[in-house]
């Protein structure tokens, strides 16, 4: 696939931004999921998850992905943006463990979930990965379409992978909590097995999508070679000595395997930051904000103690970004930006601008 100019550009300033381990150099990016649109303007009505049949409905999905994309960049396309444009498969929560288990997918209005099928640890060894799993077969079906209908103005990124600690949880349930005093072995071994299931849908995902410029993308950013998406909400639940005695060694396999990995947590989970930010290949690390919670980005000074050279995003808005400026120059961050218009983004992203070294 050959890539339009403005993606290929972008993927160097990411590269340099990578190669370069200096601290004050700040990325932005305003997506989606930080500037909302009315996308029914453009005559795109919302839809419910439980609205869709995933079976049936696969083309419109991709297309409706497609449009949505091409409408964000043209709509935002007079901000200096370091957002990657990318597609991506969204059917909540309850798919990213069911395309291991066939585990019955339940839909909401805004997500999905499972209930658990695991019953004792004892009985893992039951999930086996499966090409027929009709989980499996949607999402690589999708990302066909995707690919289908690709014209080098987007990328196709690769799945909203739950890490070891989620994949457990969702199977197990929350007697996982329980299992760690009870059954810790089986717990470590669990973590393990499921490993294996992430692995294998990305690398299935990656011989659809390849790469861009060498590299590929993620949360709308771009990553030299491989770099999954990983989430840990499970691990944000428990004690850092939980975390270092349970969910580290899975996690460090993962990342191990792809020489790379973005990992998303919460700051619920802060708590367990300093771990996180210590696992080998683990490129970029997010920590996100939590209602009733104070924003991370408060914590700016003590984040940067823990990460050296490795980059932080963290989401702010932009009086977040004048607050907090003179702390985001000290190490190497990706603004997810929050913005209300246009112009405010224009206003406070040549503020960050003129602030950074890159």
């Amino acid at each position: 696939m050959e890539y339009n100019n403005k993606i290929i550009q972008l993927t160097e300033k990411w590269r340099a931004f990578h190669n370069d381990k200096t601290p004050g150099q700040m990325m932005v990016t305003v997506c989606p999921y930080t500037f909302n649109l009315d996308y029914k303007e453009w005559g795109i009505k919302d839809r419910p998850f439980s609205s869709w049949d995933f079976e049936k409905d696969g083309e419109e999905y991709a297309l409706r992905a497609k449009k949505m994309n091409e409408i964000f960049v043209k709509y935002t396309k007079d901000l200096d943006n370091d957002y990657v444009p990318a597609v991506g498969i969204n059917m909540g929560y309850g798919v990213h463990s069911a395309y291991y288990t066939g585990a019955e997918v339940i839909f909401g209005e805004e997500t999905s979930w499972t209930h658990p099928v695991l019953d004792d640890l004892a009985d893992m060894k039951k999930f086996v990965m499966d090409a027929n799993n009709p989980w499996y077969q949607r999402i690589l079906e999708i990302t066909c379409l995707y690919a289908k209908y690709q014209e080098g103005d987007y990328y196709i990124h690769g799945f909203s992978n739950a890490g070891p600690g989620d994949m457990a949880n969702a199977i197990r349930g929350n007697d996982l909590f329980v299992d760690l005093f009870d059954e810790p072995e089986l717990v470590k071994a669990f973590m393990d097995q499921c490993v294996e299931p992430v692995i294998w849908l990305e690398e299935s995902i990656k011989k659809i999508t390849g790469y861009v410029n060498g590299g590929s993308v993620t949360a709308n950013c771009w990553f030299c070679g491989d770099a999954p998406y990983i989430s840990m909400d499970f691990d944000d639940l428990c004690s850092a000595r939980q975390f270092r005695e349970f969910g580290s060694h899975s996690t460090q396999r993962l990342l191990d395997h792809f020489k790379g990995g973005f990992m998303h947590h919460h700051m619920k989970g802060y708590h367990i930051h300093s771990d996180l930010a210590k696992l080998n290949h683990l490129k970029l690390l997010e920590i996100s904000w939590d209602p009733n919670l104070t924003k991370p980005i408060e914590f700016l000074d003590e984040l940067w103690d823990m990460h050296g050279n490795l980059p932080l995003m963290v989401r702010c808005t932009a009086a977040d970004v004048y607050k907090h400026i003179e702390k985001l120059k000290k190490g190497r961050a990706v603004i997810m930006l929050n913005i209300d218009s246009l112009d405010e983004g224009r206003e406070v992203i040549r503020f960050i601008r003129s602030h950074s070294k890159n």
